[in-house]
């Protein structure tokens, strides 16, 4: 007799609740977001040769202008502590926006980096400089996203990149 009412109690709650959500102008997702976990390179002791960039502040509100400008500051920040972790001595960046398109609740953004470094050797200072990358930034509320292409290869899926900022 319990197991009749208890059934009959819970059938009773979900008919009472299934209206709650049929009028709400909110999407329901049936998908589980996955927690925010960030990657990406932290600098190393430079001993004083380079003063490590700090990773920009998110903004309040994102616009067209400003996601850029964010995503500029955060790649040369990100380039600059790869080439710190690998012991270089001076670096320098530039990146070019090829796109900048809202999508959802955020933005997806298309640009081309290049960088150089130079390092101390025993025979002297070493200059190099990088080769043109494709790199995409998926702008979210709650995370940023980075995918790098190689030189040769098709524009990189943000999907498939990292995390590389948690906010």
């Amino acid at each position: 007799m319990r197991r009749r009412r208890l059934l009959a109690a819970v059938g009773a709650t979900a008919a009472a609740l299934a209206g709650c959500t049929a009028g709400s102008q909110q999407p329901v997702s049936r998908e589980t977001q996955e927690p925010c976990t960030a990657t990406r390179p932290e600098p190393a002791d430079t001993d004083g040769e380079m003063e490590p960039y700090e990773y920009p502040e998110r903004p309040d509100e994102w616009t067209e202008e400003n996601v850029g400008q964010f995503l500029q500051t955060f790649e040369s920040t990100y380039r600059q502590h790869e080439v710190l972790r690998a012991g270089m001595t001076s670096y320098g960046h530039s990146a070019i926006f090829n796109d900048v398109r809202r999508r959802g609740g955020g933005y997806r953004v298309e640009l081309e980096t290049a960088y150089y470094h130079e390092s101390e050797t025993d025979r002297g200072t070493v200059h190099a400089d990088s080769p043109t990358f494709s790199v995409v930034y998926a702008v979210t509320n709650d995370r940023l996203r980075r995918a790098e292409g190689g030189t040769r290869e098709a524009e990189p899926d943000p999907k498939a990149g990292e995390t590389v900022a948690c906010w």
